[in-house]
């Protein structure tokens, strides 16, 4: 093995498992190394008596990018599905991004008639609140969003950046109760792991073993390629500081002698009384399942010490963090190292970008081999 045909891949989540499979087609010899004693990162899933659940929260593949989509397809089967989110909002359940023609049902409807009436034709970006409140007036706000915000991530909607309303907190008044638009969307009939291990099948996968940049000079080869794809204030120890993440902790609880225990997948609690931020019942993306008895119900506790969501606060500072980490890895020059997926670029992204930047990242590094 010589380094201009072999790559380390550290992390087997859904973005190093998709740039070991494009590298190991482009002949590259592939090592990953992940931490935990499985593949499959955040996105695997779980089984308990025939029936799916999620430990890290709802996953649903959803793409508008067709070369994504055959890719993933090719490497285990989805069945379709079409992604509703509710949000309980006192005894009343809505379609999560709202629907105007359901507000009516609210006995705050008249006021918040007229705060919709007086809008701004486009929302306020200054920070998360300003543009939610410009969205859908303040009652709306108030009663769907801002607790929720508050549960979810531990601060002030204020502290928090536009960009996490944009794409996720809509008013729609079209009918579309399906949470995303995209083209191809579905969930994989054997569950994400399958997808993984399979994008692994041609690479060499150490499990259990954390690699910081002090273990570089013993796993790779002078020049090799290293992408890391694991958080990089992990990847450093924390040379510059801690990076700022939202974690949550899913409980879940089998119900033997039910067969849908909720109206859809993922239920939205933001009242402040109740404790966890949503409730999700993964068995409702398979409908072959949906008559069989027995279903898991899994609630989500914010505040967990795990790496799941990373935080955009508004005044940019952990961006600027993410960016000197970034300028550490660009200087290194033992072996070319590049940060691909959402732990590792500090965005919040979906699966299809996930397996996009693991695809773009093999290919730069077996066009530049």
């Amino acid at each position: 093995m010589t380094a201009a045909r072999s790559c380390v891949v550290v992390g087997a989540g859904l973005t190093g498992a998709t740039v070991a499979w494009q590298l190991a087609r482009g002949g590259f010899k592939v090592r990953v190394f992940e931490q935990a004693d499985v593949v499959g990162g955040h996105i695997r899933s779980e089984w308990l008596r025939g029936v799916p659940y999620e430990p890290h929260g709802a996953h649903i593949f959803h793409t508008c990018d067709s070369e994504v989509w055959r890719l993933v397809s090719e490497h285990t089967a989805f069945v379709p599905y079409e992604h509703r989110v509710t949000i309980r909002v006192r005894s009343n359940q809505l379609s999560w991004p709202l629907q105007r023609s359901e507000l009516a049902q609210l006995e705050e409807w008249p006021r918040i008639e007229r705060e919709l009436a007086v809008l701004p034709r486009n929302p306020d970006a200054t920070n998360f609140a300003t543009y939610c409140r410009t969205l859908m007036g303040d009652t709306l706000y108030g009663l769907c969003v801002r607790n929720y915000t508050m549960k979810q991530w531990g601060r002030d909607p204020e502290s928090l950046s536009a960009s996490v309303a944009a794409n996720r907190v809509e008013l729609r008044n079209d009918g579309h109760r399906g949470l995303f638009r995209d083209p191809y969307q579905g969930w994989p009939e054997r569950g994400y792991a399958h997808l993984v291990e399979s994008l692994l099948a041609d690479a060499e996968v150490h499990l259990g073993q954390p690699v910081t940049h002090s273990d570089l000079a013993d796993l790779a080869l002078p020049g090799e390629p290293v992408v890391i794809t694991s958080a990089l204030d992990d990847f450093y120890t924390c040379e510059l500081g801690p990076l700022e993440w939202r974690g949550v902790r899913l409980e879940s609880q089998f119900m033997p002698d039910v067969t849908l225990a909720q109206p859809s997948m993922v239920v939205n609690e933001p009242d402040l009384a109740v404790p966890w931020t949503r409730t999700i019942e993964t068995k409702w993306a398979l409908e072959k399942l949906h008559a069989t008895r027995g279903t898991v119900i899994m609630r989500e506790y914010p505040g967990a010490s795990a790496k799941h969501y990373p935080v955009p606060d508004s005044a940019g500072s952990n961006r600027s963090l993410q960016a000197a980490y970034e300028a550490k890895l660009a200087s290194y020059e033992r072996n070319p190292l590049r940060a691909a997926g959402r732990l590792a670029t500090y965005r919040y992204i979906n699966m299809d970008q996930a397996v996009r930047q693991g695809l773009d990242t093999a290919r730069h590094i077996v066009e530049s081999h």
